[in-house]
């Protein structure tokens, strides 16, 4: 698969293969300079380089993109209790910051945003503040037993479900700042090398 390159490492490419195809002319007509051959043999490997950090970019993003459909969304209208009429119209924010989506029920015309995020990264602290709540009233003395039972048996789903959530959405951000730390150090790679084939592009055609 080839990988999405950006703007900026598409056009150092393409200054390479311009390069090399120059030095190949020289090469045949024996005007080629040591300095110019090393110069291919690092053209050719910082473009590799190039092609696996963007393979790596693009399995970063990806993974994240395949996280997001972990969250299956099973939102019901508040009105007839149904989800064969209903058609996501776009997203919003709780107070605390978590997306979530928002829907149109075309049978009762009425919009309502479901009280679930619809994503990973807030459903984790979603539900660590749902834990938090339930165990505050396993705390009241007015609740009957059979609740508390029943919220005992939530808290520990929710927990073993948090277990297994987290653990996956913090390894996500962990590579994807990884990532980004080093796209930022190719992006400075990249620039400086373009202007360095730059000027040696205008030494040539002199």
């Amino acid at each position: 698969m080839v990988p999405n390159l950006k703007a900026e490492e598409r056009e150092l490419i393409r200054l390479v293969n311009f390069f090399k195809k120059k030095v190949k002319m020289l090469v045949a007509e024996n005007k080629a300079t040591e300095d110019y051959t090393e110069l291919v043999q690092t053209c050719e490997k910082l473009v590799e380089q190039i092609a696996i950090h963007a393979q790596s970019r693009d399995a970063v993003l990806e993974d994240r993109e395949r996280l997001k459909g972990l969250i299956k969304e099973q939102a019901l209208c508040p009105r007839c209790e149904k989800n064969t009429n209903l058609k996501l119209i776009g997203t919003d924010k709780s107070p605390e910051g978590w997306k979530s989506n928002k829907y149109r029920c075309k049978k009762c015309n009425i919009e309502f945003v479901w009280n679930m995020p619809n994503n990973p990264w807030d459903m984790v602290p979603y539900v660590e503040k749902y834990i938090a709540e339930l165990e505050i009233k396993l705390q009241q003395e007015e609740v009957p037993e059979e609740v508390k039972k029943s919220n005992i048996l939530a808290i520990d789903q929710l927990k073993g479900n948090l277990a297994k959530l987290k653990p996956v959405v913090e390894a996500s951000d962990l590579d994807l700042s990884e990532m980004e730390s080093r796209d930022k150090e190719m992006g400075e790679i990249v620039k400086n090398f373009t202007k360095h084939l730059m000027i040696e592009k205008i030494r040539m055609e002199e």
